[in-house]
């Protein structure tokens, strides 16, 4: 029989899977610049790629419903704003946030990419 042949349960299994990708950008600040970190699970070890992984799901960014803001009192003109894009899945999601009603899980999500190795990081002068 001739014809197209369907792939293979391993080939499918081979196919390279969606990375999970994060890029947070901080602005403001007193002299108003745009700082961005970026980091995406493939470029992480597969173990650390899991704790990547669960600290966005922890975190609620992965969800319908966005994190619950913290309260804040009025914003202050030299405030730090936080943008949160997450790519998962070919689908992306923006949050955004001040200094004052970050979420904590949103806050240690940060540090750690901050602090692995693996993130890229860029600055922008002030618009």
């Amino acid at each position: 029989m001739h014809g197209r042949r369907s792939a293979s349960c391993d080939e499918r299994a081979a196919s390279p899977a969606i990375p999970l990708k994060l890029t947070v950008t901080r602005g403001g600040g007193f002299a108003g610049l745009s700082r961005q970190a970026e980091l995406s699970s493939d470029a992480l070890p597969p173990a650390e790629a899991t704790k990547l992984s669960e600290l966005v799901e922890g975190a609620g960014l992965l969800g319908e419903a966005a994190p619950a803001p913290r309260e804040a009192p009025p914003t202050h003109p030299d405030e730090l704003s936080y943008e949160v894009i997450v790519e998962d899945e070919g689908r992306a999601r923006t949050l955004r946030f001040t200094e004052q009603t970050l979420p904590d899980s949103v806050r240690s999500l940060i540090a750690w990419i901050d602090s692995r190795p693996e993130h890229r990081k860029s600055m922008a002068p002030p618009t």
